[in-house]
C-alpha cells in the first residue's frame, strides 16, 4: 500500500532544523480567542498574509457590503486541535477520521493544526475549514484514505482541497486517488498540492507532479526558494513556506516547509471562491497566473513556476468573463470564402470527446495520445515534448492545449479529418 507522508521540514529534516516555539502575549491571545487573528484590523500571525497581498483582498471583500457566502476549504492532513484558541469559530464539526474510521478527527500530532491555521490566518470568517484525518500521530498514511478522504470531502460540499502530503509513486500506479483527485477538479473544486521538501524535482513527488492539481513550492520573506523546496517542471506558484507563524495544540510556532506553502495557496482560491464561487480551478489558476510576481527566469521557470501570486491588486469590482465556447454547428449562411459547404459542423480541433468545448478530458485525452506517439526525425524525442526538455510535462500539455482550442476546423461528420 502506498504511503504518503506529511511535509513539514521539521519532518523532512529532522537531523536538520527544529521548530521554535514562538508564545503570544496575554493582549495576543485575547486577539486570537475572539477570532482576530485573521480580521485585519487586528493583524496576521505570520508574514505570508500581507505578502501576497491576501490581507488587502480580504479588506475588500469585507468592506464591499456583499454577504459573503461560505466557503469550505477540507484539509486532508493529521486533523485539527479542536480546543485550539485560534481556530474557534473557522472550522466545521462535520470532519472525518479515516486513519481509524471514527469521527475523531483531532490532531495528535501538529501539522494539520498548522496547515489549517495558515488558512484561517489568509482569509475572512465567512471560510471555514473541514478537517479530515488522513495521516497518524507520526505523519504517515496512504493514499487509498487520502482517496476516500477526498471524496468525503466533496460530499459535504468542500470548494477547496489542501493536500500538504506525499508519496513517491512517480508513475501514478495507485489510480484510486488519481480518480479522487480527477472528480474533485471536475466537481469545480479546487486542488492544492505541497511539492514537498527533499531538495530535489518535485516531479518524482506524487501528487505534486499530477497535472490537474496546483502545486506549490516554498520561500522565504526574499523570495528566495525555501530550504530543502523540490523545484522542477511541475512547480505551478512558489509561495510563502518559511519561518511561518502557525498555531499548534496550544501556542504557535515557527515552522518552515512546502507543507505550509500550499495553504497560503488555498487561502487565495478560497478569497477568490469568495468573490465568484462558481470558478472553477482552471479559472482560479489564470487568475492566480495574471496575478503572479516573477522570481524566476522571466516567465514559467523550472524553480518558481510562474512565481508569487500577489492578489493586493485584485478588483473585486470586477467580473469574470469565460472564454466563449464554440459553437455546435457552423453557421446556416454561405459565403464563398468558406472551406466546406456551410452546412457542415464546426469543430475545434481540442475537442477530444466531441462534447463541444475543450476541457480537462479532452486534455488528459491528447496528452495520453501525444506522450506515445514518438517522432520519426530524432530518436526518442517525444511529439508532445513542445520545450524539448525531454520530458512531456504539464507544461507542454497547456501549450498544446492553447494551439488546439484556437483551431477551428470543418468536417464531414463520420470521415476523417485528414486524408
Amino acid at each position: 500500500m502506498r504511503r504518503l507522508s506529511v511535509l513539514s521540514v521539521i519532518l523532512a529534516a529532522i537531523m536538520m532544523m527544529s521548530a521554535v516555539c514562538v508564545h503570544v502575549s496575554a493582549a495576543e491571545a485575547d486577539q486570537a480567542e475572539s477570532g482576530a487573528l485573521n480580521n485585519y484590523l487586528f493583524g496576521y500571525m505570520s508574514w505570508g498574509v500581507k505578502h501576497m497581498g491576501l490581507d488587502l483582498l480580504q479588506k475588500k471583500l469585507e468592506n464591499s457590503g456583499r454577504t459573503l457566502p461560505e466557503v469550505r476549504v477540507a484539509v486532508l492532513d493529521t486533523g485539527l486541535k479542536k480546543t485550539n484558541r485560534y481556530l474557534q469559530g473557522r472550522f466545521l464539526d462535520e470532519g472525518y477520521n479515516f486513519v481509524d474510521n471514527n469521527t475523531n478527527y483531532d490532531d495528535d500530532q501538529y501539522h494539520g493544526t498548522e496547515v489549517c491555521g495558515v488558512i484561517a490566518d489568509g482569509t475572512s470568517s465567512n471560510v471555514k475549514i473541514l478537517p479530515i484525518k488522513v495521516m497518524n500521530a507520526k505523519g504517515d498514511g496512504n493514499m487509498a484514505d487520502t482517496a476516500k478522504g477526498i471524496y468525503y470531502a466533496l460530499d459535504h460540499g468542500a470548494d477547496v482541497i489542501n493536500l500538504s502530503l506525499s508519496g513517491d509513486d512517480k508513475n501514478h500506479t495507485y489510480h484510486s486517488l488519481d480518480d479522487a483527485v480527477a472528480e474533485a477538479v471536475s466537481r469545480n473544486a479546487v486542488v492544492v498540492v505541497a511539492a514537498g521538501n527533499q531538495d530535489s524535482d518535485a516531479l518524482f513527488r506524487y501528487p505534486a507532479n499530477k497535472d490537474n492539481v496546483i502545486t506549490v513550492t516554498s520561500v522565504n520573506k526574499n523570495n528566495t526558494l525555501g530550504l530543502l523546496a523540490n523545484y522542477g517542471s511541475v512547480i505551478d506558484f512558489a509561495l510563502p513556506g518559511m519561518n511561518v507563524l502557525a498555531p499548534r495544540k496550544s501556542a504557535m510556532f515557527l515552522d518552515s516547509g512546502t507543507s505550509l506553502a500550499a495553504p497560503h495557496a488555498a487561502a487565495a482560491a478560497a478569497l477568490l471562491k469568495t468573490w465568484d464561487k462558481s470558478l472553477n480551478q482552471a479559472e482560479i489558476y489564470e487568475i492566480f497566473k495574471q496575478h503572479a510576481v516573477d522570481l524566476g527566469e522571466k516567465g514559467f521557470d523550472n524553480t518558481y513556476g510562474w512565481g508569487m501570486i500577489d492578489l493586493s491588486d485584485f478588483d473585486i469590482n470586477s467580473v469574470y468573463v469565460r472564454p466563449t465556447e464554440p459553437p455546435a454547428e457552423a453557421p446556416t449562411e454561405t459565403t464563398t470564402e468558406a472551406p466546406t459547404e456551410a452546412s457542415e459542423p464546426l469543430y475545434t480541433l481540442g475537442d477530444a470527446d466531441g462534447d463541444g468545448g475543450v476541457s480537462a478530458p479532452d486534455v488528459t485525452l491528447i496528452q495520453r495520445l501525444l506522450a506515445q506517439i514518438v517522432s520519426e526525425n530524432t530518436v526518442n524525442e517525444k511529439a508532445a515534448d513542445v520545450d524539448l526538455d525531454a520530458e512531456v510535462t504539464v507544461f507542454d500539455v497547456s501549450q498544446i492545449q492553447r494551439y488546439l482550442a484556437g483551431i477551428e476546423i470543418y468536417a464531414e461528420v463520420g470521415k476523417p479529418i485528414f486524408e
